[in-house]
């Protein structure tokens, strides 16, 4: 029978709201989606989140422990140290021992970004995004969204507000929400996929040191609910973060989009951002992975052809560095990597080239997919964040040797160049 397409519009919509809700995996919620606003920005439209499934509780020591028996690469004697930092399962009593004081039943923590998301691919699943976590975070045990309801956010801060014990209690113990999740707050902070895409600012654009050391603003990041102060915790924690830190009160909880393509281990070991695998492509629209640029000494950064305020300032102070290096400039490379695929085309990227007035044998402009940009970004500790068409980014101008180690970074918008060209000069006298 042949439905006319009004009443088949209207079939289908009927369709889906009496739709059985897609049964969650063992130990998962089922988050229906939808719209909310976020916090960052006051002026920012709402954002939406796809239904997802999302883990009853956050990931514990004891299943932890079982990730690392079967992925000895994530042993905290055998991790490497771009993946995690010293502090990497330091209250553990060993390589797979928790010791007396570590409840298996209590979230893991002293874990990285990397290991964590690791852990979730190993599971099929990843790291919910911060839209997601925010979305389900709203909830209180009554109401899916109690996030204007003031006796609520007086009981996240009281949350917030309790000193750190020696002993995390069990996952299983944590606040229970309407969708079943426990210990959304107050157990520990979690980490998130776009940790990284989290940029706090302060209330005035003339404050110099704001302004100058932390980041471009593509648009007001002023938050959109300044009662919110719970909320404006989580997101200063991650603007802090990095994707090697490891801290004691942070965990992680695993998600799952409701129908999941297939997921195969991308948390790769690496030493230096050469090795993240991703098919990046330069201006010339030809295949430029990040491992063709080893061999060379490179002066780097991340941005948006776009931007007209912080990136044409960073591209104007890579070019003093290269002036200021007179003949030795010849023997650097100077890359810039972008953050905004779906405008940055080869040709576009040649426009700014161009515009520039730059040496096209010096200078390599890349674009990569958004998730391989993220990983970049990360490896190299550099923050941005979607507002509205427009990114707000950290500033970064970074100097690599040949094999794609950072020796030197400056963070500072318009700050002195002398270092970055005496770093450069540094390696190209190294023996």
């Amino acid at each position: 029978m042949k439905i006319a397409p009004p009443l088949l519009a209207l079939v289908l919509v009927i369709g889906v709201s009496q739709a059985e809700t897609p049964r969650p995996p063992h130990g998962m919620a089922f988050i229906p989606g939808g719209d909310y606003k976020p916090l960052y920005a006051k002026e920012a439209k709402s954002r939406h989140t796809a239904p997802f499934f999302l883990d009853v509780a956050q990931v514990t020591n004891g299943e932890f422990l079982a990730f690392v028996k079967a992925h000895p690469e994530w042993r905290r004697s055998q991790v490497k140290r771009s993946l995690a930092d010293e502090n990497y399962l330091a209250h553990w009593a060993g390589d797979l021992e928790l010791g007396d004081r570590v409840p298996a039943n209590a979230p893991v923590t002293h874990v990285s970004w990397f290991a964590a998301q690791a852990c979730c691919e190993a599971q099929g699943k990843r790291l919910p995004t911060q839209d997601e976590w925010e979305f389900a975070a709203r909830a209180d045990a009554t109401k899916q969204d109690a996030s204007m309801d003031p006796a609520y956010l007086r009981q996240l801060l009281e949350w917030y507000s309790k000193p750190a014990t020696s002993a995390l209690e069990d996952v299983h113990t944590g606040a229970q929400n309407v969708y079943h999740l426990r210990g959304m707050h107050g157990l520990v902070w979690e980490w998130v996929h776009d940790f990284n895409a989290t940029l706090l600012m302060g209330d005035s654009r003339s404050d110099g040191s704001l302004e100058r050391k932390l980041f471009c603003g593509a648009g007001s990041l002023l938050a959109s609910d300044v009662s919110n102060y719970a909320a404006f915790m989580r997101y200063a924690l991650r603007s802090s973060l990095k994707g090697a830190y490891c801290v004691g009160s942070l965990g992680f909880r695993a998600a799952q989009s409701i129908a999941p393509a297939a997921v195969s281990s991308r948390t790769l070991a690496f030493t230096t951002p050469y090795d993240l695998p991703g098919e990046w492509r330069n201006q010339d629209n030809k295949a430029a992975p990040l491992a063709s640029l080893r061999g060379r000494v490179r002066v780097l950064t991340m941005g948006f052809t776009r931007c007209k305020f912080a990136c044409p300032r960073i591209l104007s102070d890579m070019q003093a560095v290269e002036r200021a290096l007179g003949k030795d400039a010849e023997q650097v490379g100077f890359a810039f990597l972008s953050i905004d695929p779906q405008f940055d085309t080869p040709a576009q990227m040649t426009a700014t080239l161009h515009e520039h007035k730059m040496n096209p044998v010096r200078w390599t402009f890349l674009t990569a997919p958004t998730d391989i940009v993220q990983q970049a970004a990360v490896a190299l500790d550099f923050k941005y964040q979607l507002v509205d068409g427009f990114f707000a980014h950290s500033n970064l101008i970074a100097v690599l040797d040949e094999n794609g180690r950072v020796i030197h970074r400056e963070e500072s918008l318009g700050a002195d160049i002398r270092p970055v060209v005496d770093a450069v000069r540094k390696l190209l006298t190294k023996p």
